[in-house]
């Protein structure tokens, strides 16, 4: 027969089902949190002139509906055959697609370290981002 002990019951290590947590974040969510900090990264790591190592953020998708798992905004600098590269900055927008080693990315804004900073702060990269996003992420699907 069996049958439960409520003796033994009592001791289990049982301490209730844990909560979920309430803030479930968006992708808009993510995208203003992660470009005010690398804006504020920007400001400490970019140097207006020569070059640097590239600044980026990364975060994880949120919106299951898009292919990719994973995103990451950059500051780089652009290749030394490109007239002025000493001074020009790129702001990139990376998908990706793991455990595959598969990316897509796109350059949303050029210019100055003052440029740069400028779009970071502005409304509309939100937007920018967000679109760059989804375009990107489509271009995974098929991997």
């Amino acid at each position: 027969m069996n049958e439960i002990n409520p003796a033994k019951l009592n001791k289990t290590n049982f301490k209730g089902i844990k909560k979920m947590d309430k803030e479930v974040k968006t992708l808009e969510a993510c995208i203003k949190k992660f470009t005010q900090t690398l804006n504020k990264r920007a400001e400490r790591e970019v140097p207006e002139y020569g070059d640097f190592a590239p600044v980026y953020e990364q975060f994880p998708n949120p919106d299951k509906s898009l292919s990719a798992t994973d995103f990451m905004l950059k500051i780089s600098k652009p290749l030394k055959n490109i007239a002025g590269h000493e001074k020009i900055r790129n702001l990139e927008v990376i998908a990706y697609r793991l455990p595959l080693p598969y990316k897509a990315e796109r350059i949303i804004a050029t210019g100055s370290k003052k440029d740069i900073m400028k779009q970071l702060q502005s409304d509309e990269i939100y937007g920018k981002i967000k679109n760059a996003v989804k375009s990107l992420s489509y271009n995974l699907e098929d991997i």
